[in-house]
């Protein structure tokens, strides 16, 4: 499969199409197969716009967002909770490491060093 057409190259076969221009015209002027253009055609039509459709691949989140709701909630009642008291209250489906993943990537926490672990001072 090769890469997706850029949006100048989308928008153009558009134009050409609504001015009404034949298909086979559009695919030899801009160098690509008559079924991109009618595809192009197609989705314009469906949806009003040239640009590509998302791709629904990848892997889906384990957490919901009510679940990544309930633990943003229960960090703040109780800032020194633990990961695996917070996994085990909330009932996650995740290990401990990919919740930990979870709260600082995807919630902006961070761990605080503790105030009675200072730096020795340089004399």
């Amino acid at each position: 499969m090769g890469n997706p057409l850029s949006m100048d190259l989308r928008k153009r076969i558009i134009e050409c199409k609504l001015r009404g221009i034949t298909v086979d015209r559009i695919a030899t002027e801009k160098e690509v197969s008559k079924k991109t253009v009618t595809n192009l055609w197609k989705l314009y039509k469906q949806t009003g716009s040239y640009a590509p459709r998302p791709n629904p691949n990848g892997r889906k989140p384990m957490l919901s967002s009510q679940q990544l709701e309930a633990i943003t909630n229960r960090i703040t009642e109780q800032p020194d909770i633990t990961l695996q008291e917070l996994k085990d209250e909330l009932n996650l489906p995740v290990c401990i490491s990919a919740l930990c993943r979870t709260i600082c990537n995807k919630l902006g926490f961070s761990f605080k060093k503790n105030s009675l672990r200072q730096r020795a001072k340089s004399c």
